[in-house]
């Protein structure tokens, strides 16, 4: 009978005392958060997942964001209207940053679009930048910061008659990508 009490008492004591792989640190750049994406629209903080609750990259719906030329990551908040949506160029997938203007629809560049539906007019990106800032080749993970401001207008430039209506920063994203769900 002390065999198996001896066996079970050896059993807990290597349990506890085993180490976990998230003892490793972070890179201090590296967004970390239960969330696959935040940003502060207007000052206040956004937290989102994908449409499907989890930070997988979701597929593209627009044939000017082909799925051969861009990943995108989409975040929603939980109230189901309000979301971002990063389109990076699958040539922009290195570490670096890139420009954010008003949106082009012709496959050319890394974009942002918007939808804020909580606002009454449509909000359009025009400026900003995004930063990927750890990518994962093998796990097919991308991590990165951003901000933009946007406007009710797209085709004017940013002035007294079409003001920033919006401003998102501190945006950060940690997806995973090309994997199967």
């Amino acid at each position: 009978m002390k065999t198996p009490k001896i066996l079970f008492l050896f059993l807990l004591l290597v349990l506890n005392s085993c180490s976990s792989d998230n003892d490793t640190p972070n890179d201090s750049e590296t967004p970390t958060s239960k969330f696959a994406m935040t940003a502060k629209v207007d000052g206040t903080l956004w937290e989102m997942q994908n449409p499907f609750g989890s930070n997988y990259a979701t597929k593209t719906l627009f044939t000017y964001y082909p799925e051969t030329e861009y990943i995108q990551l989409q975040g929603r908040k939980t109230n189901f209207i309000d979301e971002i949506r990063l389109y990076i160029k699958r040539s922009d997938l290195k570490i670096g940053t890139y420009p954010i203007t008003a949106t082009t629809f012709d496959a050319s560049k890394t974009q942002i679009e918007m939808s804020f539906n909580s606002k009454t007019n449509v909000q359009y990106p025009i400026e900003g930048s995004l930063s990927i800032i750890s990518i994962d080749l093998n796990t097919k993970t991308v991590a990165g910061t951003f901000s933009f401001n946007c406007v009710e207008d797209d085709e004017k430039p940013i002035s007294t008659s079409n003001p920033v209506t919006t401003k998102v920063t501190e945006g950060t994203f940690n997806y995973r990508y090309d994997v199967e769900k």
